[in-house]
């Protein structure tokens, strides 16, 4: 069952629940979140666009779901080098590389502009930004444990300021980092968190 489904009506399919979710991520991979539509991914499916509509009242919240599924399913692995420098520009990179309206199924600005007027996505959208926060934070713990990291620095507010100056370059500013400014905001993060 999908972890967010709602409960009313008759038994969820598992099966037909795997499809929806599959044939989302298929379509969003190939005409991204814009061109998305429940039609379509019911058509890709193979199920009837009721079937979807009777789980999420709006693509956006199919595409969520979707999202924290697979979030459950696989959770992100974060980078281990050896060093908490060298492991926050890799994740640097991968949250670039996810959020950047340049890649085919970047959804993050979509939905948080949707979750404004929407409190049930709202709240959805957070509590999967808890769960991508929470699969990250064995990097500061180790941080931590090699002495790297100062001891009162919030892994919270030092993720938050990295994937949020991503967030706002890449969406809301329309300029998407390139490798050496991302070193470098790095760089200065790291810097202001280091261990004296």
């Amino acid at each position: 069952m999908s972890i967010d489904a709602p409960t009313r009506g008759r038994p969820r399919s598992p099966q037909a629940d795997r499809a929806i979710f599959d044939a989302t991520r298929r379509l969003l991979d190939e005409v991204g979140y814009q061109r998305l539509t429940i039609e379509g991914v019911a058509a890709e499916a193979g199920v009837a666009k009721t079937t979807i509509y009777r789980r999420y009242p709006h693509k956006a919240h199919l595409v969520l779901a979707e999202m924290s599924q697979a979030a459950h399913d696989t959770p992100a692995t974060p980078p281990d080098t050896g060093s908490f420098r060298d492991d926050l520009l890799a994740v640097a990179h991968q949250v670039r590389d996810e959020i950047c309206p340049s890649a085919p199924s970047s959804v993050s600005a979509a939905l948080l502009t949707e979750a404004i007027a929407d409190p049930e996505l709202a709240e959805r959208v957070r509590a999967f930004a808890d769960v991508r926060f929470d699969q990250g934070r064995p990097l500061y713990d180790r941080a931590l444990e090699r002495g790297e990291l100062r001891p009162d620095a919030d892994w919270r507010v030092v993720s938050e300021m990295l994937v949020g100056w991503i967030f706002h370059a890449s969406v809301a500013s329309r300029r998407e980092p390139d490798d050496a400014t991302l070193a470098h905001a790095v760089e200065l993060l790291v810097d202001g968190v280091a261990a004296r």
